[in-house]
C-alpha cells in the first residue's frame, strides 16, 4: 500500500501532485514534533455500477509511506459494503451494522491515543439511515505500538489493480469529502489546507482523477 516513492517531496511545494496507480485524494502531513490523534470526513456514497471495485475511506497513516494505516469507509464490489481496518491486517466487514446505499451520507472518524497505540478506534456512521458502528481494532501484528507515529491524515478514493495493472475505474463522478479535519496531539483541530494531492494513474500514464483541497473539503473529480 506504499504511495509514490517521492511522497515526501510532495509537501515541499503546493504545486506538486503525486501519481499513484490506484488512489486519488489528499494526505495532510502532521507538523514537526506533532502527530494526529483523529481524522474525520463526510462523503455522499456515489451511484456505482459494473464489475470493477472501488473504495472510499478516511484514515490515519503511520508515516508518509503509508505502510500502516488505520481506516474506515465503504467499498463497491458488485454491491456496497462498509468496513474498518488497520492495514496491513485484513479489513472487517461491518455492513450488518452500517448498511450502505447510493446517496447515503457517511461520516468516518478514525482515532488513536497519544499514550497508547496498541488499539485504534474507527467510527463509521451512516447518517441517512441512522446507523453507526464503533470498532476498537488491535494494532497490526507487524507493528510496534511504541514506535507508531500517526503522521498522515488521509482522504482517499481507491481503485484496484489486477496482475499489476489498474482495472477499469468505476464511474464515481465527483466525490467530495466535507467537514474534513484532523486533531493534533495537543488538541488543535486543523482542516485539510496544505494537504498534498494524489491522482489515480493508469499503467499507460492516463490520469483518472483531479483532486482539489480547500479549508475543510477534499474534492476528487473523475477524469
Amino acid at each position: 500500500m506504499k504511495l509514490s516513492t517521492f511522497v515526501a517531496s510532495l509537501f515541499t511545494s503546493a504545486a506538486l501532485a503525486a501519481f499513484d496507480q490506484n488512489r486519488g485524494g489528499a494526505v495532510l502531513k502532521a507538523p514537526a514534533d506533532s502527530s494526529f490523534t483523529s481524522v474525520t470526513g463526510t462523503f455522499t456514497v456515489p451511484s456505482l455500477t459494473g464489475t470493477s471495485k472501488l473504495s472510499v475511506w478516511v484514515a490515519i497513516g503511520d508515516t508518509l509511506e503509508q505502510d500502516i494505516v488505520l481506516k474506515g469507509g465503504i467499498t463497491y464490489d458488485n454491491g456496497l459494503t462498509s468496513f474498518v481496518a488497520w492495514f496491513p491486517d485484513n479489513q472487517t466487514d461491518i455492513t450488518t451494522d452500517v448498511p450502505i446505499s447510493a446517496g447515503d451520507s457517511v461520516t468516518v472518524t478514525v482515532s488513536v491515543s497519544v499514550e497508547d497505540k496498541s488499539t485504534g478506534t474507527v467510527i463509521v456512521e451512516n447518517t441517512t439511515q441512522s446507523k453507526k458502528s464503533t470498532q476498537t481494532i488491535p494494532v497490526p501484528a507487524r507493528a510496534d505500538p511504541a514506535t507508531l507515529t500517526a503522521l498522515a491524515a488521509d482522504w482517499f478514493v481507491q481503485a484496484y489493480q489486477a496482475a499489476g495493472e489498474l482495472v477499469n475505474v468505476p464511474k464515481f463522478g465527483t466525490l467530495e469529502f466535507t467537514k474534513a479535519s484532523a486533531t493534533l496531539a495537543n488538541g488543535t483541530v486543523v482542516g485539510a489546507t496544505g494537504a498534498g494531492t494524489f491522482e489515480i494513474q493508469g499503467t499507460s500514464g492516463q490520469i483518472y482523477s483531479k483532486t482539489t483541497v480547500a479549508s475543510d473539503t477534499v474534492t476528487i473529480e473523475q477524469q
